[in-house]
């Protein structure tokens, strides 16, 4: 086990060195639970490594999805504009947005007779109706006003964008995908219905789509590439023994992802950088610790009009938006909301901007409730550790330096926030940034940095590199070194979570 011991010294040292510690955040507020097309799980943003010429954005909505639910899948949302925001230098305001917004059109039909051909809004199924998703992706750049609403300023760079369709199954993928021959039921041969064909080649061909500013864009279902043992930690922070240094009192057992399985909808920008940087990179390639010339500060919001009036005649939502848009959800560090803003608190947070955090949110940083918690529940002394002196009770000045990278940003409303503070002159390595694809000698099914583990050593322990974590190390597939970096969705025929029904009554067993 480290020497846990040392924690007095490294909270009191760590404040420009110690790596930022923050994990997912699925479903964390009570508002969300009403308005699943504004819970954003994780924001990435990152350079491309050596030259850094292009920054990837992404961004992942809809968790949790069950690989196979539902008649309609997992669907983009319509009536919502996913914007992300980009300040430059020590200040959060927007210099830049990004915006993308999906439109769904549902084929339309006759009234069903016994002659219908097959396809057409009749369908039970999504995917055989000949109903189309795409998207549109606009920019406005020097937006007007520090974390302005884009609206209809914006200029379009992307339009049509076909969204990738979801991974449900062998039939599927030969029937609509038309990635191979079809043969029936009566053909005697079973391959139609067992062999899957949905491939990164199938992606790659048909829905990463160039933008008119030189990026790239990608909108689809993929696979939730964050791994935690949140089942855990929401039962009142109870960590499994693997991952809390092997104390006796820990709870024994597996330490589970709770994510394996699940598929999210992802949206991944490929952008340019000299769009952001005209002039160049100052001092590209070289780290300047003190300077903020090279720094961009990310996040991402979640929009919708003011007014929504149910409209049966809107196929696709059922309602029909009026009024302004307005802020309705947004990610910028992950489990920033779920991990230190309180309950009461945490709708607020949705609905504000990161440029108002340090009035809004700041003594939830400073004070993290976890540590209240972990004391309380006796975690402390197993580990022999007063987190009294250890100065892990607050202020924690150290968390709120490395959320900005020990560089010269003011702790004051505009320039400390929620947002992911990224340095574009040398490689993104958390938590300069987040990458999302495996980075160097890091294995395929892992991040470049344990999150979930920096972020339980740090808060609980004041120690990134401590012996605190949630005992699980890696994804359940493998992440892609290439845009848009997310696995491929898990299949809905074949995967996920469901149990199979044994013909001999003997019980059931899990799908693997």
């Amino acid at each position: 086990m480290k020497n846990l011991v040392r924690l007095a010294i490294l909270t009191a040292t760590c404040a420009l060195g110690c790596n930022s510690a923050f994990a997912s955040s699925h479903r964390e507020a009570l508002a969300i639970l009403n308005e699943p097309c504004a819970d954003t799980s994780d924001l990435y943003a990152f350079v491309s490594p050596g030259d850094h010429s292009k920054i990837y954005l992404i961004a992942n909505i809809l968790p949790m999805h069950e690989p196979g639910q539902g008649n309609q899948g997992l669907r983009a949302c319509n009536g919502y504009r996913y914007v992300f925001h980009i300040g430059r230098g020590p200040l959060i305001g927007d210099v830049a947005t990004y915006q993308v917004e999906f439109t769904n059109t549902v084929a339309g039909d006759v009234t069903p007779s016994a002659t219908d051909p097959l396809g057409g809004g009749n369908e039970i199924l999504w995917q055989v109706t000949g109903s189309t998703e795409v998207a549109t992706v606009s920019r406005l750049m020097d937006s007007p006003l520090p974390g302005f609403i884009t609206g209809n300023f914006a200029t379009p760079i992307g339009t049509n964008l076909k969204v990738a369709p979801n991974n449900h199954g062998p039939q599927t993928d030969r029937l609509i995908n038309m990635l191979g021959p079809f043969q029936g039921y009566d053909s005697g041969n079973p391959e139609s219905r067992e062999v899957g064909l949905y491939n990164d080649q199938f992606i790659r061909a048909n829905f990463i789509h160039a933008l008119s500013n030189g990026g790239r864009f990608f909108a689809g279902q993929r696979d939730d590439p964050f791994y935690f043992d949140e089942k855990g930690l929401f039962d009142i922070v109870n960590v499994c023994k693997a991952g809390l240094a092997g104390i006796p009192g820990a709870r024994s057992g597996p330490c589970e992802d709770i994510f394996a399985g699940f598929n999210v909808f992802t949206i991944a920008l490929e952008l340019p950088t000299s769009e952001l940087f005209p002039g160049g990179i100052p001092h590209n390639g070289t780290l300047v610790p003190n300077s903020t010339d090279s720094l961009l500060r990310v996040w991402v919001s979640v929009e919708r009009q003011q007014t929504q009036i149910v409209d049966a005649s809107n196929a696709v939502t059922g309602v029909r938006g009026e009024g302004t848009y307005v802020q309705v959800g947004r990610q910028g560090l992950p489990l920033f909301n779920a991990g230190f803003v309180g309950t009461k608190d945490q709708t607020k947070y949705l609905r504000s901007s990161p440029l108002k955090d340090v009035s809004n949110f700041g003594a939830n940083v400073l004070y993290p409730v976890l540590v209240r918690n972990a004391q309380t529940l006796g975690i402390y002394r197993a580990l022999g550790i007063d987190p009294v002196a250890a100065g892990l009770l607050g202020p924690r000045m150290d968390i709120i330096n490395a959320i900005n990278l020990g560089r010269p940003i003011p702790v004051l409303d505009g320039y400390t926030g929620d947002v992911l503070t990224l340095d574009v002159s040398v490689d993104s390595k958390f938590p300069n940034g987040r990458v999302l694809g495996n980075g160097t000698n890091v294995a395929s099914n892992k991040e470049q940095v344990d999150v979930s583990d920096v972020m339980m050593s740090l808060i609980l322990a004041g120690d990134p590199a401590g012996d605190i974590g949630d005992g699980v190390d890696n994804n359940d597939k493998n992440y892609l070194t290439e845009f848009p970096f997310a696995a491929l969705p898990h299949q809905g025929l074949k995967e996920g979570h469901g149990s199979t029904n044994q013909d001999d009554n003997d019980g059931f067993s899990l799908a693997q």
